[in-house]
């Protein structure tokens, strides 16, 4: 069934839903300088009830950084000050609340990524595509390309070594000397009869 295209809104559409300044980051900030929004966020934060609240959410597992971005745009978006200035006061968000759980020892943590899983990472990647470029220069397919697109295979992740080949000891890596099975304990191959067919069938 062809879908028709004559119903949706047209471009700039959002624009001329409502009067220019009617939304509250449309309107100048009531607050412009540095000197205003520092005051501003610590007299709010001055709030025991709201520090109680802010420190339950840190012990939840709530990162700094994400909180301290949340807390400020929302206030971006009530008009309070600019995008600017809460990108500026950060850091002094940040620092206050870090204090005050400390204060309350509550554990904490400043963001969600781990910069040596980052580092880890970027230098899989920066190998990854080295391999590939070899890979790519040789002139044929050889024991040599092979053993690079394993390399690289691993790399990616497409061939994990297996858990137990992790955990092997390196004197048990060794294949130990067969010992010698006794004559008598050697099982004799038996002789299998075709199904449906009895003994009277081999006279």
């Amino acid at each position: 069934m062809p879908v028709s295209s004559f119903g949706k809104p047209i471009a700039g559409n959002s624009l001329t839903t409502h009067k220019l300044g009617e939304r509250p980051w449309e309107r100048p900030p009531e607050l412009n300088s540095i000197e205003e929004v520092v005051p501003y966020y610590m007299k709010r934060l001055a709030n025991q009830d709201v520090l109680d609240d802010i420190m339950v959410a840190l012990e939840s597992g709530i990162p700094l950084k994400p909180l301290v971005e949340t807390l400020y745009t929302s206030q971006v978006m009530r008009g309070i000050h600019s995008l600017d200035m809460g990108i500026l006061v950060a850091p002094a968000l940040t620092e206050f609340l870090a204090a005050v759980a400390d204060d309350y020892e509550v554990k904490y943590k400043y963001s969600n990524k781990d910069p040596k899983q980052a580092k880890t990472e970027k230098e899989k990647a920066r190998v990854s595509l080295l391999l590939q470029a070899a890979i790519d220069k040789a002139e044929k397919p050889d024991e040599g390309t092979g053993l690079l697109t394993e390399m690289l295979n691993y790399m990616e992740n497409k061939m994990p070594p297996t858990e137990e080949a992790m955990q092997v000891a390196p004197e048990e890596a060794m294949p130990a000397e067969a010992e010698p099975v006794p004559e008598a304990e050697v099982p004799q191959p038996t002789e299998v009869q075709p199904a449906g067919r009895g003994l009277m069938s081999r006279m």
